[in-house]
């Protein structure tokens, strides 16, 4: 996934959060950030049509991009997210009131759902990416625990518990998916004690931990792991993969953080 859209889907989720907060503070803050999740998906979008010479000259859009109302009027009339035109420069307006205005303004939270309901359209209508409402409720729960995390980071990974008996990681280090699965897998056994029951347990701890991997990909890499033998095949032999992976991570471990 790039980086850019796991940065508009925590933006998202975050504003989430923030909308539920129940402050004025909390739901102003919504809404500038669905804003400039928005934002920032059109003009990424802008610049690949720029790039491809099927928009306009790399100097007109330069010009266009800086003005909100004409960077959206440039680029959502040629895409399928067209018809939120109007809606977006409008919210985008009552954003601009909440940033810059005097007085401590805040929002009614639905205009904040049914703005971030344009921001998920968009993923879904110009860059092709969905997530479930259960993707969404996982992933925007993972990044509230992380939020609110008191625990002092004492190593480059460390586990905590979750509230529904599973676990998550939490690391500054960037990791592929493999890596983060066999993490989070003896991470899971160091925690609980006991192994993962099946694949939904696993990729919701990879969501609490912030790596969110799409269930086909997941069964992909699962059966690479267990084709380089990291992960046992038997599906009943628990004792036995838990020391398997176990073994195995601490040597993953070693050999990737040099500790």
């Amino acid at each position: 996934m790039p980086i850019w859209l796991e940065d508009v889907i925590e933006q998202i989720c975050i504003a989430s959060i923030l909308k539920d907060s129940k402050t004025t503070s909390g739901r102003r803050l919504s809404m500038i950030l669905t804003d400039n999740a928005v934002e920032f998906m059109v003009k990424v979008h802008g610049e690949k049509l720029v790039h491809n010479k099927q928009l306009l000259s790399k100097k007109d859009w330069a010009e266009r991009k800086r003005v909100f109302e004409q960077l959206v009027n440039t680029v959502l009339p040629v895409t399928k997210a067209a018809l939120f035109q109007q809606e977006i420069i409008e919210y985008h307006g009552i954003r601009n009131d909440l940033y810059h205005g005097t007085n401590p303004l805040s929002v009614e939270p639905r205009k904040i759902n049914c703005y971030l309901d344009i921001a998920r359209k968009i993923l879904q209508l110009i860059f092709d990416f969905t997530m479930t409402e259960e993707e969404w409720k996982q992933k925007t729960e993972g990044i509230q625990q992380t939020l609110l995390l008191k625990t002092e980071v004492k190593g480059l990974v460390n586990f905590f518990d979750t509230n529904d008996g599973l676990a998550k990681m939490q690391t500054g280090l960037k990791l592929k998916d493999t890596d983060a699965i066999l993490l989070i897998i003896y991470g899971f056994q160091l925690r609980t004690g006991k192994a993962l029951e099946d694949t939904e347990e696993l990729e919701k701890c990879l969501n609490y931990s912030g790596h969110m991997i799409r269930r086909k990909r997941l069964t992909v890499n699962i059966s690479h792991l267990r084709s380089a033998n990291k992960i046992n095949k038997g599906k009943n032999n628990h004792r036995q993969n838990e020391r398997h992976w176990q073994k195995m991570m601490l040597k993953k471990v070693f050999y990737i953080f040099h500790i």
